[in-house]
């Protein structure tokens, strides 16, 4: 017969392989979706940059394995301690993942890069310039990655993610602002 500790103990490592397979999956399948249907109304687009998708998953990981350590640990401090800190850590990653996005809307663009608490809110006219760089990979030409100038000297570069759906509405908007738009072929 099973005593209520190694009922525990199912329930700790059920939980765990649960976050563990979540820790895939979840990043893009809820995370994501959970920043946009919080980020204003008023966006057009939303996106995430790559390091938000790993340190979710590795947030969650972390989670599954504070679970483990309250399962397997036989010593009370080391397991209290062991998952106390793996807990935080993973939540941590959870929260940087929560807190990396950017947008567009019709007023300018708004960052929260990787591992930054607070966002960044440019209007069109603040940009100098968007540079589209142009590779070639498998015999085909493509934007390899999107650069924003500023006039207060930031700049921002991005090689992934929805950045290259909203170019468009980017390039667009910045012309229109007054900035200009250049292409950079990286072969040459």
């Amino acid at each position: 017969m099973y005593d209520f500790a190694d009922q525990k103990r199912i329930v700790y490592i059920a939980f765990a392989i649960i976050l563990l397979i979540s820790s895939a999956v979840a990043p893009v399948a809820v995370f994501y979706p959970v920043k946009v249907i919080f980020i204003t109304p008023a966006a057009t687009a939303v996106g995430t940059s790559f390091v938000s998708l790993i340190t979710g998953g590795l947030g969650l990981a972390l989670i599954a394995a504070g679970f483990f350590a309250l399962a397997l640990l036989e010593n009370r401090m080391k397991r209290y301690l062991a998952a106390g800190l793996l807990f935080a850590v993973g939540i941590l990653g959870v929260l940087l993942s929560l807190s990396d996005y950017y947008y567009v809307t019709p007023d300018g663009f708004t960052y929260n890069g990787p591992f930054s608490i607070s966002s960044q809110s440019y209007q069109w006219e603040d940009f100098e310039k968007i540079e589209e760089r142009i590779g070639t990979q498998d015999n085909t030409r493509s934007v390899q990655s999107i650069a924003l100038y500023f006039k207060n000297g930031d700049i921002i570069e991005m090689s992934s993610g929805k950045i290259y759906e909203m170019s468009g509405t980017l390039i667009s908007n910045i012309k229109e602002a007054g900035g200009s738009h250049e292409r950079i072929n990286l072969e040459e």
